[in-house]
């Protein structure tokens, strides 16, 4: 019998993790679709550096944040995953030597 999983918040806290993640990569590609615009557009200064500042900035940004925050999903979804299937083993193992017993 599969018991029911445990640690819900954990589990939605990997999950918000994970997502939140991905939304910053979307915005800052975005960003950097918007660094690629601003190439033909007149400004005081060269259009051309800011459109490569901000397609670099945005790029660079959307990585720092991105990794750390999908790795720490990731980790606490192996942490769960390692505790479910020690919990299983646990019981596996109890029904063996009760089975040996009698």
């Amino acid at each position: 019998m599969k018991e029911a999983p445990k640690y819900g918040l954990v589990r939605a806290i990997a999950f918000i993790l994970k997502l939140l993640a991905w939304v910053i990569l979307v915005l800052c590609v975005a960003g950097a679709i918007f660094g690629v615009t601003l190439f033909s557009r007149p400004a005081p200064f060269p259009s051309s550096i800011a459109g490569t500042g901000t397609l670099v900035v945005s790029l660079l940004t959307g990585l720092f944040w991105f990794i750390p925050l999908y790795a720490f999903g990731s980790i606490l979804s192996l942490l769960l995953n390692i505790e479910e299937n020690t919990r299983a083993m646990a019981s596996e193992t109890s029904a063996y030597q009760t089975a040996d017993r009698a």
